[in-house]
């Protein structure tokens, strides 16, 4: 018996083997597949999965903002986000919180709170897809804030651009109207913060490591949310706890295939992919919440859309042209 027995298990362990064999193959080919085509095709398969990936943040944040209050979600968001960075600042140690500017990180960290909060109640309050095209200001804000704090000369094409785009913005919230939700403004005020934090980003990174900005953000925006905590605060269930852990990690999800998107291709050919976020927000919308977008969340939001798309692929020429502009360093032997 013990002779039959261990002879059934050693057959059982070379199935195994051989099927995981096989898998590992399989993977391995996929992955072959995959890395052999093009660089911009690859870039717009990540960004499309950084999409649906924030669309699903999106959902779960809208699901569970329906009893749990924004200070707890911000709060929570932040503790979560500490604890899936801990392997990295575990591994940096405590030289990962050294800085020269913390006024800088401060300030950054506020920004993002705020634009956090506008973003978790515009998706909690307003449809899917009106929430996500009003994210997408984000880029009309920037030009204006370099403009106002960077002093940078924005040209007749762009300045149309943006203009065409706050047009855009007109049409998906129609002041005046008797559809007009105060909701909306939560979402522009979610975008103009998100933009404000693009600038802040672009300072720190001069001198800051990526996980020294980060932990100093959650770490400020946790004790921030958690000053507030004592008036507001929600204990979650496990469901809710669970919602929001999820919209932590597919947050990541979204921001990992960003980054491998933006790597693998050039950014004026898969950054426009980014914008199928507000299919997949309307497809959500409607198959979770029986939210149905209006006609003038698709205009306003097409109109958004293009001109943002054009001012991206501007500036990526732009900037190519200067790098073309710069002199190359000649080589010297001593």
């Amino acid at each position: 018996m013990n002779v039959a027995h261990s002879t059934g298990s050693a057959a059982k362990g070379d199935i195994f083997a051989r099927r995981s064999s096989h898998l590992n193959k399989s993977h391995q080919k996929v992955l072959e597949r995959f890395n052999a085509l093009p660089g911009n095709i690859r870039g717009a398969l990540w960004i499309l999965l950084a999409s649906l990936g924030f669309s699903a943040m999106a959902v779960c944040i809208k699901a569970v903002g329906q009893t749990v209050n924004v200070w707890t979600l911000v709060f929570l968001r932040s503790i979560i986000a500490l604890l899936i960075l801990s392997p990295a600042i575990v591994q940096t140690g405590p030289g990962v919180m050294r800085t020269r500017i913390p006024g800088t990180h401060i300030t950054r960290s506020l920004l993002g709170m705020c634009g956090m909060t506008g973003f978790f109640m515009a998706i909690t309050h307003l449809e899917m897809a009106l929430a996500t095209t009003l994210g997408f200001t984000r880029i009309l804000f920037l030009i204006v804030l370099a403009i106002v704090f960077l002093g940078e000369r924005i040209r007749w094409r762009r300045t149309i651009a943006t203009l065409v785009g706050f047009c855009g913005v007109l049409i998906c919230i129609q002041p005046g109207a008797e559809t007009f939700d105060p909701w909306t403004l939560a979402g522009l005020a979610g975008a103009l913060f998100a933009a404000g934090v693009t600038i802040m980003v672009k300072r720190l990174t001069r001198t800051e490591a990526p996980l020294t900005i980060m932990v100093w953000s959650y770490i400020i925006m946790g004790l921030c949310s958690a000053a507030l905590l004592p008036w507001m605060w929600h204990t979650p269930n496990w469901q809710e706890l669970g919602l929001i852990a999820a919209s932590a990690l597919f947050s990541t999800w979204g921001q990992s295939c960003m980054v491998q998107g933006l790597r693998a291709g050039e950014a004026t050919m898969v950054a426009p992919f980014e914008y199928t976020r507000l299919l997949y927000a309307a497809a959500l919308g409607v198959a979770l919440f029986g939210e149905w977008p209006a006609v003038n969340t698709w205009i306003g939001g097409g109109v958004i859309i293009v001109s943002t798309a054009y001012i991206g692929i501007r500036e990526t020429r732009l900037a190519r042209a200067r790098r073309r502009r710069q002199p190359r360093p000649r080589n010297r032997t001593d």
